[in-house]
């Protein structure tokens, strides 16, 4: 087993301050309380780094980490800020030791990702991970938040992913569809949830899903958990291997808040959005 390796100089530690409030393309839109500035992280280590002595892209040895993330300066309330400022950390920050142990810090992050690269036998190239949180909309009392994940640590290919978080900018908490949509909404959001995912997919009406490789339960289709809110609908996200093979990719789609207006109640966080 590989000695422990210190993490090398390949540190660079950058916060920038931006307000978010122009409209995003894409029905997407930026209003409301929340005012945010970008952290970026990035550290390498390992035994052998890009910038150490006598490293070619034939010996690289070393585990690169970089992190993007918004930090929260305003949201509905200050109690509302801290508690979203923590969610995005323990986001950003999921990862453990052997021993089951979480980073509480980048630093640590980076840390045990280059001690994980360092303890593999025959680890060698470059290891990656690169971890993302955006704002993808915002208004007056919610926010979408996109994490993404890619990078590489072995294994046949890279990996990849995304997940979305919707939250509530009055008091920080992440909502679920349960609590933004009508009690029964499932059986009709599934129903227009599968003519969203058919269209993205490219899909007839009478196709067969798992003639087509997708892997739905009894061949029947049903929105999963991974959802934000949007200016202009619902999107869903289905991450390589969910329903269907590394090769075919990820699914994306909006379900259009017009095709589901039934079952957005008045008293919803949703319904001036959907409005």
């Amino acid at each position: 087993m590989l000695a422990r390796a210190t993490l090398l100089a390949a540190s660079v530690l950058l916060v920038s301050g931006c307000k978010l409030e122009l409209p995003i393309l894409g029905g997407n839109s930026i209003s409301g309380p929340l005012k945010l500035e970008t952290v970026e992280f990035q550290r390498a280590g390992g035994p052998q780094c890009p910038g150490a002595p006598e490293t070619t892209p034939e010996n690289i040895r070393c585990a690169n980490l970089q992190l993007t993330y918004p930090k929260v300066l305003a949201a509905g309330n200050p109690q509302a800020a801290a508690k979203i400022n923590q969610f995005i950390q323990e986001q950003v920050l999921e990862y453990s030791d052997a021993e089951g142990k979480p980073p509480a810090t980048p630093e640590e992050f980076a840390s045990m990702f280059a001690s994980a690269y360092n303890e593999v036998p025959d680890a060698m190239g470059l290891w990656e991970m690169e971890r993302k949180v955006e704002v993808s909309f915002a208004s007056d009392h919610l926010a979408t938040l996109n994490f993404s994940e890619s990078g590489y640590t072995g294994g046949a290919h890279p990996f990849s992913g995304q997940r979305y978080f919707v939250l509530d900018l009055d008091s920080g908490k992440q909502l679920t569809l349960n609590e933004l949509l009508a009690a029964g909404y499932e059986t009709e959001l599934n129903k227009v949830g599968e003519q969203a995912f058919r269209k993205a997919r490219g899909l007839s009406a009478s196709t067969s899903l798992d003639g087509a490789g997708f892997w739905f339960a009894n061949n029947i289709f049903k929105v999963n958990t991974n959802f934000g809110v949007l200016g202009n609908g619902l999107v869903f996200n289905f991450n390589p291997y969910e329903v269907a093979p590394y090769a075919m990719g990820p699914t994306d789609f909006t379900v259009a808040y017009g095709d589901i207006q039934g079952l957005i109640p008045d008293t919803s966080p949703l319904a001036t959005v959907a409005k």
